[in-house]
């Protein structure tokens, strides 16, 4: 980076560390004032009392303060005030205080945490345990910074998770209403439920960084390099890629499915994602290397998915595809657009152009990556184009709603090394499938 660019960088985020600072530091344990000491009987001496630790813990409020500060800043500038808050040693809270504020979090929770670990790890977070911190001054920003790697997730609505096994009613019909004449008695009915359930499940990385590379790094005057902030980085990439996988093409239901199959990926400890969810026989298919222009125009397959939300009562608000088949209806459309450069915000940092459907023009979201893999059907290869009312869609979550950090000290693991965990523990609620459905693009050669 050109020297003049990196001091207008660092001057960026040094006043951005002033503005909110103070807000962050607020949520690491401080000691609270000495306490005044009570008056004693005549003969006992008095004792000032100790200072009592006093933590704050993350509220929503907090969160929403911090993200509309940090949603103005560049991605580099969010990298480095990344980077320069994880160095920060001694920060965070107990886990037993970060849990204990959570009422949802239970030992099965901790349990997971534990698992795969060595045993010393496993003790230091353990809930009684003071050794192992949650670094809630890192949350807000290794937020924004997910976001920025996985932007649909920010569109799908949070909700604290009632379990280890989050229980939801999903929508299977709205029920009906009847005319009445003016006297007449109002007919009961009702919509229909299904008793629903997501796994909430945890996914985690685990980082670390030698005591040897903290040295190094100090001798030889690389203050522009921070190993923790490279590792957490590193870690927070692997996570948003695995949870777009799963969310978009994962399930765990069905142990027969795998990646080259519809059913999705099977994994237990993970949770079902939309290529199971909507697969139904409302679903299109199409293949657009034949009759590009009549029966294999992508345009018209969306149109035709949309209509079968629209039977059900539904009103879908984004479709979700490959950018290998964004680039295909690019081209069908090519020789019958002008383009003028209009594009809608759907997230931040991407800008989406439209398709005309029966619910008028609707977002093209590219999801980047391998996230909407392809698989077979019936012999044919096939990849999913998601048309969905975002609104009936949530992701329940334990803990935070986004990813957290775990900072375990150097030498607990017998090794001077200090290790990092970063988790977040989510599932994925569909409260009314029938008001989304998806479209099934045939693959082309």
């Amino acid at each position: 980076m050109d020297p003049e660019e990196l001091a207008k960088l660092l001057r960026s985020v040094s006043e951005s560390l002033e503005r909110i600072g103070p807000a962050i530091a607020t949520l690491s344990a401080a000691p609270a004032p000495l306490v005044q000491p009570t008056a004693q009987p005549v003969g006992i001496q008095s004792q000032a009392a100790a200072p009592i630790p006093q933590t704050r813990i993350l509220s929503l409020d907090d969160q929403m303060q911090l993200r509309r500060e940090l949603r103005q800043m560049s991605t580099p500038e969010l990298h480095m005030l990344f980077a320069k808050q994880a160095s920060k040693g001694g920060n965070g809270i107990p886990l037993g205080v970060w849990m204990g504020a959570n009422g949802a979090l239970g030992g099965g929770v901790l349990e997971k945490l534990q698992q795969n670990v060595d045993p010393d790890i496993a003790r230091a977070i353990d809930t009684g345990a003071a050794s192992a911190l949650i670094r809630q001054d890192l949350e807000p920003v290794l937020y924004e910074l997910y976001i920025r790697t996985f932007p649909a997730y920010e569109r799908f609505q949070k909700e604290p998770s009632n379990g280890l096994l989050h229980a939801f009613n999903q929508v299977t019909s709205f029920g009906a209403a009847q005319f009445m004449s003016e006297l007449g008695t109002v007919t009961d009915d009702q919509s229909t439920y299904v008793r629903q359930f997501t796994n909430i499940a945890i996914l985690a990385t685990r980082r670390g960084v030698s005591l040897k590379s903290q040295f190094a790094v100090l001798a030889g005057g690389m203050s522009g390099f921070n190993p923790e902030g490279l590792e957490l980085t590193g870690g927070l990439r692997s996570i948003s890629k695995k949870m777009q996988q799963t969310i978009f093409g994962g399930q765990a239901t069905d142990s027969g499915g795998d990646a080259d199959n519809e059913l999705g990926l099977y994994d237990a400890d993970g949770f079902t994602g939309l290529r199971s969810i909507l697969n139904s026989p409302r679903a299109k298919d199409i293949d657009p290397g034949t009759n590009p222009l009549t029966t294999g125009r992508m345009r018209r397959g969306f149109n035709q998915s949309s209509v079968e939300i629209m039977q059900q009562g539904g009103t879908a608000s984004m479709i979700y595809l490959s950018p290998l088949d964004k680039e295909v209806f690019d081209d069908q459309q090519d020789q019958n657009v002008r383009y003028t450069g209009d594009t809608v915000n759907v997230a931040v940092g991407v800008n989406a152009n439209v398709v005309n459907t029966v619910f008028g023009p609707l977002p093209l979201f590219p999801v980047a990556g391998d996230a909407i893999s392809s698989y077979h059907r019936g012999g044919v290869e096939y990849r999913d184009a998601y048309l969905l009312d975002e609104s009936t869609f949530t992701l329940p979550y334990l803990g935070s709603p986004g990813p957290t950090v775990l900072d375990i000290p150097i030498g607990v693991s017998g090794q001077l090394t200090r290790l990092m965990i970063i988790f977040m523990m989510n599932g994925f609620a569909a409260k009314a499938p029938v008001f989304s459905n998806k479209l099934r693009i045939k693959v082309q050669a």
